[in-house]
């Protein structure tokens, strides 16, 4: 597979997976975009793996072999998978060693073997280690060291990652997995929830994770406008944490409906919006 074609997939991919982020990526400088593609593509890889395993040791092994297939991408010998291929040159490119990855992958553990969120401080550092990595790398992808970035990356992934969670509530419950914190819901509450039946202490929670979430949202504004402008690009998959929420707000029953936008209104904001 030559370059044209390993770049061609990974886009389709990245589109497919996480349209959002692709449609933001779009909005960065052309010179970073294959490596945020890339990053996009690996982390929408990590997150399906719960998805398709039977077993948790299934999941385990799998989270393995990213490790070890991102040590071999990264030191630029190819392994046939075009997701680690097209990664491991966006670290070469960026000169970012393959442990820069390993909060990603580490966190999916969560998802192949725990399944349920226990607290607030353990959906911290979940969100920490996925949404916010994801951020940190693409900041890092444009230019902007880790240092730096760092807060509002932090900031930023609390923001957008628990606004997609609370999206995917009823996906998740449908495969017996709640990302939110179970110490916040009555005893069982659980249970209902994983046959598809929310309670009043099941939409407060919803309705304080919504706080919180715009809360991280103003946080990360004014760290995001102190980086510099090229590096600002990596945050505008942002623009559309807002739209989800008003669009949670709306809907009875979150176990129910989904909670979405108008596909319109979505490029719109990604065209307009400013931290």
């Amino acid at each position: 597979m030559d370059d044209a074609e390993r770049r061609k997939i990974i886009r389709e991919m990245a589109r497919e997976k996480d349209p959002d982020r692709y449609l933001a990526a779009l909005f960065a400088p052309a010179g970073a975009r294959d490596a945020l593609f890339a990053l996009y593509a690996f982390n929408a890889e990590l997150a399906q793996i719960a998805d398709e395993v039977t077993e948790p040791t299934l999941g385990e092994i799998r989270l393995q072999w990213w490790r070890d297939a991102m040590q071999v991408a990264a030191s630029g010998e190819a392994t046939g998978h075009p997701v680690a291929d097209a990664m491991g040159a966006a670290l070469q490119r960026h000169e970012l060693p393959a442990s820069r990855l390993d909060p990603m992958i580490d966190a999916r553990r969560f998802d192949v073997l725990e399944r349920i969120m226990p607290d607030s401080a353990s959906l911290l550092i979940y969100l920490d280690n996925t949404a916010g990595q994801a951020f940190l790398l693409a900041c890092e992808c444009l230019g902007c060291d880790r240092e730096r970035a760092g807060p509002a990356a932090c900031a930023a992934g609390r923001a957008y990652g628990l606004t997609g969670l609370m999206r995917a509530v009823t996906v998740h419950a449908a495969q017996n997995r709640l990302y939110l914190p179970v110490q916040s819901l009555q005893t069982g509450a659980d249970q209902r929830l994983m046959a598809g039946h929310a309670d009043p202490t099941f939409l407060g929670l919803m309705s304080e994770l919504r706080r919180q979430a715009r809360e991280e949202l103003e946080t990360a504004k004014p760290l995001i406008r102190a980086l510099p402008k090229q590096a600002q690009a990596a945050f505008k998959p942002l623009a559309l944490v807002e739209p989800y929420l008003k669009a949670l707000e709306a809907i009875e029953d979150p176990m129910a409906d989904l909670a979405d936008i108008n596909p319109l209104h979505r490029l719109w904001r990604l065209t307009t919006w400013r931290p």
